[in-house]
């Protein structure tokens, strides 16, 4: 895939501009505006953000987290909606029945068409509705919704928390979903049989203690990538708000292994659906 370009200068852009456009877009800042809000934001002159927007200038990550608080978003919201393909995870509700999608959102609506399908952010997790006049958060047209049937064959995924009542519930909810969940509460553990065996997906606990310690899942989540470019990871933590985990950390971790991350308590059914839509793109 070739590096965007910027359609003002040509030059290539960075991720993190693609990160910053993509966060303007999604709510309803015309493009034309896009270099005065970075300017107005960061306090710097107006040349200096037109270039962050429009070249491969430099990013600071506390740039990108005053960007993203700008608009009730997180660093790593700001980094995981901006990726490149641009799909989100989402789920519809079909009666009953809750099924995984991926969307590609489009600017904020601020009237939709009544009965038009929106995409809205509801317990944390982004659904698709008919639209309504009164619809109670912020609305999103859907430029795409891709909704594929699930595999015949059960998928195999590791579930890490060394909490072992969290890694039950995971598994519980994944294997009602139709997963083959393989539960572990030791790092260690996991390392060996990620090693030994094939894993079609991870749910991954951030923050672990080995040996009396607090550790990261990096290392492991490093190894796996080695091995496996594709698999879908999800990451788990609940410590950014307490500040044992790092938000900048989880977030160059995002970058870099491409992972996806929930804040604890997590919402089952977002997990099935990423992890679904994940192994559906192959």
């Amino acid at each position: 895939m070739s590096t965007p370009r910027s359609a003002d200068s040509g030059a290539e852009i960075t991720l993190a501009a693609q990160c910053v456009r993509a966060l303007l877009d999604r709510h309803g800042v015309p493009r034309r505006k896009h270099s005065a809000v970075v300017t107005e934001v960061l306090k710097l002159s107006y040349s200096q953000g037109n270039r962050r927007l429009t070249t491969d200038a430099t990013w600071a990550l506390e740039e990108l987290r005053a960007l993203a608080q700008q608009y009730g978003e997180t660093l790593t919201d700001l980094i995981s909606l901006g990726q490149a393909d641009s799909t989100v995870d989402a789920i519809v509700n079909l009666g009953t029945a809750t099924v995984p999608c991926r969307i590609v959102r489009g600017p904020a609506v601020h009237r939709p068409r009544k009965g038009a399908l929106v995409a809205a952010m509801v317990d944390s997790v982004w659904q698709v509705l008919p639209a309504e006049h009164d619809l109670a958060t912020q609305a999103y047209d859907i430029q795409r919704l891709v909704m594929e049937p699930s595999s015949a064959v059960s998928r195999r995924i590791a579930v890490l928390d060394d909490h072992p009542d969290s890694a039950q519930a995971i598994v519980d909810h994944l294997e009602a979903g139709g997963f083959d969940p393989v539960k572990f509460t030791s790092l260690d553990r996991v390392t060996a049989a990620a090693t030994a065996e094939r894993f079609d997906g991870y749910v991954l606990d951030w923050i672990l203690v080995r040996g009396g310690e607090r550790v990261t899942a990096q290392g492991l989540i490093a190894s796996i990538r080695s091995r496996d470019a594709h698999c879908p990871i999800i990451v788990l933590t609940g410590e950014v708000r307490t500040g044992l985990a790092d938000e900048a950390d989880i977030a160059a971790a995002m970058t870099k292994y491409r992972l996806k991350f929930f804040e604890k308590p997590a919402r089952l059914p977002i997990i099935s659906a990423a992890l679904a839509g994940a192994l559906a793109a192959g």
